[in-house]
């Protein structure tokens, strides 16, 4: 008879994802992260690599 194989917890697919809920949180966040992905989306196009 064949037996399954144990699975390992960390390999599982996570079916949730935790989404941040709370507005200070999410403002936070893109007053964080908005400066540096406009930067990068600046040198990208700098090196005649954007969608013009």
């Amino acid at each position: 008879m064949p037996t399954k194989k144990p699975r390992n917890p960390d390999h599982v697919r996570r079916r949730n994802t935790p989404q941040a809920d709370n507005k200070a949180i999410t403002k936070h966040l893109q007053d964080l992260l908005s400066p540096a992905i406009y930067a990068q989306s600046a040198y990208y196009r700098s090196l005649g690599l954007g969608y013009e």
